[in-house]
């Protein structure tokens, strides 16, 4: 497992969709804790997200861009942050691939930090939601059985997967529900 403090301080990450149902939320808060510097940016308006806004003003080290996503975020960064709805042909994608800048999402980020985690993807065109929530509690019922914690992530609303890398040990569980395309952080797709 990798030291998170240590590993994001002082990175420059823009953040492409904070979003309102909570896992942009999540990691953008994990990544402030870890100290990394952020640029978090969304075609929503401040208004919109106003929320979401409130929750992160306290870290001093997110700045804001609110209404439009600008190309000079995503040059002279360390890494980007793509939300789950963020098409992969975007041309601030493209900036950025162009740039030579990874492009991660939450659940390929936590799977770089926590290789001796077993992660568990859930894809497909229907049933992903279902199948991923039964699964993860076939697992957590059986934890005990395996001697090994349990954790859901993924594209479930409101759960955040990064911040995760606080809690998880060497041979713990976790269950994801995946669209097809977020395989890319996965080698695949």
């Amino acid at each position: 497992m990798i030291d998170c403090k240590k590993y994001f301080k002082g990175k420059k990450i823009t953040i492409m969709g904070l979003g309102l149902l909570g896992r942009g939320i999540g990691y953008t808060k994990f990544l402030a804790e870890c100290e990394a510097v952020l640029t978090v940016t969304d075609l929503k308006t401040e208004k919109e997200l106003a929320i979401s806004v409130k929750t992160l003003k306290k870290y001093k080290n997110i700045t804001f861009v609110l209404g439009e996503h600008r190309l000079e975020d995503f040059r002279d960064q360390d890494m980007i942050m793509k939300a789950a709805g963020v098409p992969l042909d975007s041309i601030y994608i493209k900036e950025a691939k162009k740039n030579k800048i990874p492009v991660e999402m939450d659940v390929s980020l936590f799977a770089k930090c926590a290789r001796d985690v077993t992660i568990v993807g859930i894809t497909g065109t229907r049933g992903k939601s279902m199948t991923t929530m039964l699964t993860y509690e076939i697992l957590k019922g059986n934890a005990k059985a395996l001697k090994r914690k349990v954790y859901l992530g993924g594209n479930v609303r409101g759960v955040a997967t990064l911040p995760l890398l606080k809690k998880v040990k060497s041979g713990d569980i976790l269950v994801c529900e995946l669209d097809s395309w977020q395989l890319q952080g996965f080698g695949e797709a």
